[in-house]
């Protein structure tokens, strides 16, 4: 997959990124997610939050010359995965708790390969619709053959 790149950003307290990729296409993501995570605190603070800027390169958003950052390619997934484009990565994951599921069966159970897995369920790529809908007809054929 080709990285990401942001071409320029709009923060808007208390959570709204409207990004501008490079490609020219245009992604507002809600970052709320972060906001109580170790490290991430001082996003809270409106001030703090509005003075983002886009890292060199383009291949994050950062805060307080680095001390605060998240790259590209996250900020793009979850972009799709709010605009209904993409899988949740939460809801791949609980699909393979739920089923009791390594690294190696999903890929099995799914027909992708294990190292494709390891991307979805690490959240380092959008997951396609098409493999919810594998994961939602696995379960249902699972459940069917279990009872």
């Amino acid at each position: 997959m080709n990285q990401q790149m942001i071409k320029t950003i709009i923060a808007e307290a208390p959570s709204f990124l409207t990004i501008l990729w490079r490609s020219g296409k245009q992604t507002r993501v809600d970052i709320s997610e972060y906001l109580n995570s170790p490290g991430y605190e001082k996003l809270k603070e409106p001030k703090f939050f509005t003075s983002a800027i886009v890292e060199e390169w383009g291949h994050g958003v950062e805060w307080a010359e680095g001390e605060v950052g998240i790259d590209a390619d996250s900020l793009y997934r979850l972009g799709k995965e709010q605009a209904g484009l993409a899988f949740p990565v939460t809801d791949f994951n609980a699909w393979m708790e739920r089923n009791g599921h390594s690294l190696t069966t999903a890929a099995n159970a799914l027909g992708i390969t294990r190292r494709t897995v390891v991307y979805y369920h690490g959240g380092y790529k959008p997951i396609p619709i098409y493999i919810k809908l594998a994961c939602l007809g696995w379960e249902t054929l699972s459940y069917q053959q279990a009872a």
